[in-house]
C-alpha cells in the first residue's frame, strides 16, 4: 500500500514537470528562433520488491525539438534566417558562446552586427562590425558585405551530439561539447525564423496531463480510504 502511495506521488511530481514545460511552449509560440521542450522520464534504477511490486527511481529531464520553425520573410536587410542544420554564434555576458537561431539582429553606435538583447554576433574571424553607407548584403553562405565590400561571414556551426545542448533563455544554447562548422550553411537574408510549437499538439497534452493527474489523484484518495478502515478495523479488536 506505502509503495503504491510513493509510486503515485512521484508519478505527479513527473507530470507537474510536463505540464509545467508543456505551459513553457505554449509560452513560447511566438517567439522569434524559440524550440519546443520536449519531457521524457529516465529510469535510474528498475526493481521488483519482495512483493512482487514494480518500483524505480526516476527522473524527468527536457531537450529541445530541433525540428526547423517556418520562415517568415520581413525585408529586413538585417534578419536573417538558417534554412538548414546550425545555429548562430553569439557572445554571452560573460563572454562565453552561445547559440540561437534566432536571427533578428542589428547594430550598435559602432557598427557591430548584436542580437536584439545586446549580444555581440560572432563572425568566423570575430565580431562582424558594419560600416555606415551602402547596401547590406548577406549570402547563402553568411558572407557579409556592405556596398561591395566584405566585412566578414557570419559563424554557423552544429553538434554531433543535440542531447549536449543546454537551454540558457527561450532562444539560446550552451554546450559543453565543440561545435562543428556547418561546411555549407543555408543564410536566408530578409527572413526570420518562428517557432517550431504547435499550440494545438501542446493543448492536447496540457489536456491529457491534467487527466493523468486527476488519475493519480484517486490512487491516492482510494488507498489512503483502504489504509484508514485498515486502521479502524485493526483498533476495534
Amino acid at each position: 500500500m506505502l509503495l503504491r502511495l510513493r509510486n503515485a506521488a512521484t508519478s505527479m511530481a513527473d507530470i507537474v514537470h510536463r505540464q509545467d514545460r508543456t505551459a513553457n511552449n505554449l509560452a513560447n509560440a511566438n517567439t522569434l528562433g524559440y524550440r519546443r521542450d520536449r519531457s521524457f522520464t529516465e529510469v535510474l534504477r528498475s526493481e521488483i520488491d519482495a512483493e512482487g511490486s514494480p518500483q524505480s527511481d526516476r527522473r524527468t529531464v527536457g531537450q529541445a525539438d530541433l525540428v526547423a520553425g517556418a520562415l517568415d520573410p520581413t525585408g529586413n536587410p538585417l534578419d536573417v534566417a538558417l534554412g538548414g542544420e546550425g545555429f548562430f554564434v553569439v557572445d554571452g555576458p560573460d563572454g562565453a558562446p552561445r547559440y540561437t537561431r534566432a536571427g533578428r539582429f542589428l547594430t550598435d553606435a559602432d557598427g557591430t552586427l548584436r542580437t536584439a538583447n545586446g549580444a555581440a554576433v560572432r563572425g568566423t574571424n570575430g565580431p562582424i562590425r558594419l560600416p555606415s553607407g551602402g547596401p547590406i548584403l548577406i549570402t547563402e553562405g553568411g558572407e557579409v558585405t556592405v556596398g561591395g565590400q566584405r566585412v566578414g561571414t557570419l559563424q554557423v556551426v552544429t553538434f554531433e551530439d543535440a542531447g549536449t545542448l543546454r537551454r540558457l533563455d527561450d532562444t539560446s544554447f550552451t554546450s559543453a561539447a565543440p561545435p562543428v562548422a556547418v561546411a555549407a550553411p543555408v543564410v536566408r537574408q530578409g527572413f526570420v525564423e518562428g517557432s517550431n510549437v504547435d499550440p494545438i499538439r501542446e493543448m492536447a497534452d496540457m489536456i491529457a496531463h491534467v487527466r493523468l493527474y486527476e488519475a493519480q489523484q484517486k490512487t491516492v484518495q482510494t488507498t489512503d480510504a483502504i489504509l484508514g478502515q485498515v486502521a479502524r478495523d485493526l483498533g476495534s479488536f
